[in-house]
């Protein structure tokens, strides 16, 4: 049991969970950061703006989480993120809270592509694993007979 939980933990989904709880935590309110209803602002009024713009931001951050069209989600919540940055800064916001921005930026694209990289390589081995096919497996070219249990255990996830 606790060597499946271990499995299921991955540096990836580790820095994806800090880079979303930042996001969360503004999204509800419980810390200072990037004005979020910036980007909502100049069509409507300032409390449905900053309502809409915090549902959005749980949304995206939601399906981020739960692998729901992980990439996109990722990379719309990048932008909210840049131009509502941007924005503040254009008004007179400070340089290194753009640059902080930048960098949680930077974290969530690498947390789209990470997921697209390593799903595209797995599929890859997959299929080089069925050419091979069992005379692969009777010369010992494959590593061991549990070798696509790990990677059906992998794809399920």
């Amino acid at each position: 049991m606790l060597s499946q939980i271990a499995g299921f933990i991955t540096a990836q989904m580790i820095t994806r969970l800090l880079i979303i709880s930042y996001f969360i935590a503004i999204a509800l309110g419980l810390i200072s950061g990037i004005d979020i209803s910036r980007l909502a602002n100049p069509f409507l009024p300032e409390l449905p703006a900053l309502y809409l713009m915090r549902l959005v931001v749980l949304t995206l951050c939601g399906m981020v989480l739960f692998g729901l069209f992980r990439r996109p989600a990722a990379l719309v919540l990048a932008l909210v993120v840049f131009w509502t940055s941007y924005m503040t800064l254009y008004a007179g916001g400070e340089i290194g809270a753009f640059w902080r921005d930048l960098a949680l930026i930077g974290g969530l694209l690498l947390t789209a592509n990470i997921a697209t990289y390593a799903d595209r390589a797995m599929a890859e081995d997959w299929d080089k694993d069925e050419e091979l096919g069992s005379d692969a497996q009777s010369a010992g070219l494959l590593s061991e007979p549990d070798f696509r249990e790990d990677f059906d255990v992998v794809r399920a996830s």
